[in-house]
Order: C-alpha cells, then sequence, then structure tokens
C-alpha cells in the first residue's frame, strides 16, 4: 500500500453493476475509488491528479486507447508511472491481453473480478522492488495434455514475480510450474506460477515473458524473500513484472 494511506484508484467506462462489483471487491483493502465519464476531462484529469492505478473497461477502440495512453504517458503528467487495469468480457479478453506492455499492465476478466481485481491492483499501487539476476531455471507445464519440461533463464525477480527469458510460445494467463536454484541456497525453490505478459523484443532486447508467483512449496517463499533482501541493490520501488 502507498505510504501516503488508501490506494488512489480511478474508473472508468465501466457500467453500474460492474461499477458496484469493483467497489465491493476493493472494500477488502484500502483503496479510495474514483469514478469518472470517458471524455476529454478524463485525459486532463490523469495529466493533473496521481492515481495509484486506473481501471477501464475494455473493449474501447485503439484510437481512444492511444489518446488516454498519451496523456497519461506524457512527460511531466501525474499519472505517467500508473497501473493500468483492463475489465474484459471474455469474447475480448485476447485483444486485451495483447495490450499488455504496450500500455496496460493487466487483465482482468470481467467474470473473475472477485478472484483477481485485489491481487491486481495491489500488484500495481506497490509494485515489489526487481533484483536483477542471471538463474536458469526448470519450467514444467501441460501441452496439449501431455507435461513438458523447458530450461529457461530468471532476468530479474522480485516477491511478486520474474521475468523469463526463453518461454515464448505459450498465451498469457499459462499456469505453470517452475522450480530454480538461487545463490547460496542448497535447494532450488519451487512454485508456480501465471504468464502476465509477452515482452516486446524491440523494447526490451530479449525474448520472453512477465510471470506472477501464485504459490511455494512448504517455506520457499520465505527463503526467495530472504535471498531478494540480501541482493537487494536499493529500496527504490520498479515497475510490476
Amino acid at each position: 500500500m502507498p505510504a501516503g494511506g488508501a490506494i488512489q484508484v480511478l474508473v472508468t467506462r465501466v457500467d453500474d453493476a460492474t461499477h458496484r462489483r469493483i467497489a465491493d471487491t476493493l472494500h477488502q483493502i484500502r483503496a479510495d475509488l474514483h469514478r469518472v465519464r470517458w471524455d476529454e476531462t478524463t485525459l486532463e484529469l490523469v495529466q493533473g491528479t496521481a492515481f495509484d492505478v486506473v481501471i477501464i473497461g475494455f473493449p474501447v477502440s485503439r484510437e481512444a486507447l492511444g489518446r488516454f495512453l498519451d496523456a497519461a504517458r506524457a512527460k511531466g503528467s501525474a499519472c505517467r508511472r500508473t497501473g493500468l487495469v483492463l475489465i474484459s468480457e471474455t469474447p475480448h479478453s485476447e485483444a486485451a491481453q495483447a495490450l499488455i506492455g504496450k500500455g496496460a499492465n493487466r487483465v482482468v476478466i470481467a467474470e473473475e473480478i472477485e478472484g483477481r481485481l485485489v491481487t491486481a491492483v495491489e500488484e500495481l499501487a506497490q509494485p515489489a522492488s526487481r533484483v536483477p539476476v542471471r538463474i536458469p531455471a526448470r519450467v514444467q507445464l501441460f501441452a496439449d495434455g501431455r507435461p513438458l519440461r523447458l530450461m529457461a533463464q530468471v532476468d530479474n525477480i522480485s516477491t511478486s514475480g520474474m521475468l523469463l527469458r526463453g518461454v515464448t510460445q505459450f498465451p498469457v494467463g499459462t499456469t505453470f510450474g517452475f522450480e530454480m536454484v538461487v545463490p547460496d541456497e542448497a535447494k532450488p525453490i519451487r512454485g508456480t506460477a501465471e504468464i502476465m505478459r509477452v515482452t516486446d523484443p524491440r523494447q526490451e532486447q530479449l525474448q520472453g515473458v512477465g510471470v506472477r508467483f501464485v504459490s511455494f512449496e512448504g517455506s520457499d517463499r520465505l527463503r526467495l524473500e530472504m535471498f531478494i533482501g540480501r541482493n537487494q541493490p536499493s529500496r527504490t520501488a520498479a515497475a510490476p513484472n
């Protein structure tokens, strides 16, 4: 949670029923919701008022979303680094997921608001600091009903997720098991993770995926947190995976 207190959340382009579900769900955490209409004043608002997270109903035209992002991410904008969540109905989820890493940070399917929105908002409101690493990782998932094992490389890691180089052939939303041996830890750290975005090689100079941790085996989460604490380069928060 931001040091100043409640998470400030801007909500736009959602109907009354969806807004009630968002409000009821975020009532679990300290979040102040600000609902506005989707018009020119919204562009002025995000440039002049800082929000921790912006929630936008999807679908929205590429042109309209582009204008919003140009305003929000402009130099000097109060929301330049604000996390953006798209609330999408299932038929439009693929188009929404394609915008991850291209302005949007998370997609929450409308039917899953109660189960996923709190995590998305909390992760974006206070992103975990990353540790740059080069760690080999073993990935196991199921393709066509059969287990598939792959080797990948962890390029950076935080308490909430990691960037995996070399895993590109699976869609956003894929859940998989992982195993990695981190320095100064004799036993591998094991758990499950979910693909949240695919990297843009033109901007990030690597092909891979950003994933969030879903669960860990035994005390492995604590072991990972201790490793990150020992290797933290600074206390400055970075953008989420």
